[in-house]
Parts: structure tokens; sequence; C-alpha cells
């Protein structure tokens, strides 16, 4: 244990939903270890909502991650403006030499970082050895303080005005009440997406074998073409999308209003484990083993026995990306007919 405990603690945040949800155990564990400590998160724009209403944090900084000129101004005023808070701690969740720059600028004594080419300016942590979970790796970080033993799942925490604008969405939608499955077919990167026919092929089980379930199909505005032509194979009134109609909070909402959620490896996949929901969760090219879900609800993870290296991040694949269109929509009705039968 360090000699003197932080008071004022300030984490720079990683840049994506589902790093960020793994960074939860580590902002948990920090809270439990130091429950006086005043705890900041720097974050991006975009996900400052996914911490808003986080009870292990006191508040939240914006901080873009814009390398262009004009972020130069925004990086001064920032660097004042952490330097006013009289910060003792700074955690840097990913090696970054500008971040550990404006946290050495703002006088803050503590700055601890992973070690690596652009962390001189940190006491150096070593990432630990070995497959070890994203949440695990950053709960290391955590030992340079005196935390050695942490609960690695990871928590999100749904507003209930979100809860609110969600059910008013559905009902929108003239939803007639049934349970509601989530197919979330999107995702940032495209190897790691389930092709829509298999989509239209697990709807069309699940509709006929449940009466009471309802699909909907979220995403952002870009996925509402593969939503709609979804919809229109399955020829179904009990399934509809809501892509591009809802922001963050309402998507994780949404997700705790479901009863199961089909996703691939994705944020949004990520944030439903998070909620709560039972899921069942499609990896290819990425391994579960390094970023599966780390929430504490019933998970079926589906990843097929390939002789390809895992994880791949290869955009062009030989093999035509074998390792998500092995996983059969049969496959994966059978973990859904079960989970929807408990």
């Amino acid at each position: 244990m360090t000699e003197k405990q932080p008071e004022k603690i300030l984490i720079f945040e990683l840049n994506w939903l589902g790093d960020i949800l793994f960074s939860f155990p580590l902002l948990k564990a920090l809270r439990w270890s130091f429950p006086e400590a005043y705890i900041s998160c720097a974050v991006v724009p975009r996900y400052a909502d996914l911490l808003a209403n986080n009870p292990w944090i006191s508040d939240i900084h914006i901080l873009s991650d814009d390398n262009g000129l004009c972020s130069i101004g925004e990086k001064m005023a920032f660097t004042r403006l952490i330097a006013g808070e009289k910060y003792d701690t700074c955690i840097l969740l990913k090696p970054s030499s500008s971040k550990a720059s404006i946290a050495a600028l703002a006088g803050i004594p503590r700055r601890i970082g992973f070690s690596g080419k652009r962390s001189n300016l940190t006491t150096e942590v070593e990432p630990p050895s070995g497959i070890v979970h994203r949440a695990d790796q950053l709960l290391a970080l955590g030992g340079a303080l005196g935390i050695h033993f942490a609960d690695g799942t990871y928590e999100y925490f749904v507003n209930e005005e979100y809860e609110e604008k969600a059910s008013a969405l559905l009902h929108r939608m003239a939803r007639g009440g049934g349970r509601l499955v989530v197919f979330n077919t999107g995702g940032n990167w495209g190897p790691k997406r389930w092709p829509p026919e298999y989509f239209i092929r697990l709807a069309g089980m699940l509709l006929e074998r449940f009466s009471d379930i309802e699909i909907v199909l979220p995403g952002a505005a870009k996925d509402l073409k593969t939503a709609q032509s979804i919809i229109a194979e399955t020829g179904q009134m009990r399934c509809y999308t809501v892509a591009g109609r809802t922001d963050l909070g309402e998507l994780a909402a949404l997700f705790k209003l479901s009863s199961l959620v089909v996703s691939a490896d994705s944020g949004p996949m990520h944030l439903a484990s998070a909620v709560g929901t039972p899921l069942v969760a499609l990896f290819g090219p990425t391994s579960h083993a390094l970023t599966g879900p780390r929430g504490r609800n019933v998970a079926s993870i589906i990843q097929s026995d390939i002789k390809c290296p895992i994880p791949c991040y290869e955009k062009e694949c030989s093999l035509g990306h074998e390792c998500m269109r092995s996983i059969t929509p049969e496959r994966v009705f059978a973990e859904a007919e079960r989970m929807l039968a408990q």
C-alpha cells in the first residue's frame, strides 16, 4: 500500500463503449478501497452519458480525442482546469504521451499507467502476461495503489428517465406487449458482424416457436437499411426496428426491458450484459477470453472451433469470414430457445 491514500483521483478513460465498460470494475474497486476519495473521469463527449449515472465516481470531465490543431486550445484549457482541481493521483488506462503530459503539467504528482514507449511520465505498471480479460488488465493498474483483489464484473445503472423514454418509444411502435427479444445487428467492424440472412432465419424460427415474443432491432441510423431488410423478409408484425431513434441511455433501457439479446461482439453487446439482460453472444474473429461479456447475467457465448488464429484483426479474409458464417442460425436458435423457455 502506498504511504498516503489518494484523496483526488483523475482517470483518463478509454474511447470506446465496450472498453469504458471494462474500466467499471476498476472504478468500483477504487471507490470501495477509497470511499472518501473524489474520483473523476475524463471521457470523450460521445460517451459522457455512459458515466453520468455511475455511483462510483464523483465527477465527469469532457476531453475530445481529436488530435487536430483545434484540439490544442482545448487541451490547454483542460490542463488549467485540472490544475485548479488539485488532483493528487492520475490513472491512464492506455499509454498516452499527450495525456501523461497534461497530467504532469497540471501538477498531478502520482501518475499511473502501463509500461510502454509512451509511458515515460508515469509510474509504470507491467501489464498482466498471458491471456487476460481486458477488464482484469485494467484492474492491474489498481495494484500501484495497493488494490490486488477486486470483482471483475461490470454493471451499468439505467436512469429511470431513460426507462420511461424507452417504454414510450416501444409504445409508439404499437408493440403488442409480448416479451422483447433484441437483435443487435450492428458493429463497428464488419468482420465481427453476423450475416443479415442469418438474423432473418433466426427471426423466423423464434417467431414460429414463441407466440408471445416480439423482435426489435436497434442500432444507429446507418443500421436502418439492414434492419428494414430483415423485417421485410420476416413478413411479421411482431418484428420492428428503432434504429436511429435511441441514444445511449435509451438503448441501455431497451436492453433492460428485454428478455433476451442476440448480438455479435460489440459495444452494445457489453451494454446489454452490463444491465443484466440474458444474452447470446456471437464471437468470430475476436476472443471471448479477452473481450467476453462480464455482466452478472445469464450469457451463452458461441464461437466456432476453426483453424484460424483467434483473435484475428484482418479485414480481408481468404476464407470468407468462416468464423462468423459457421455460427449457424440453428445453433443460435437452440440457445435462444433454451434461455427463453426458462
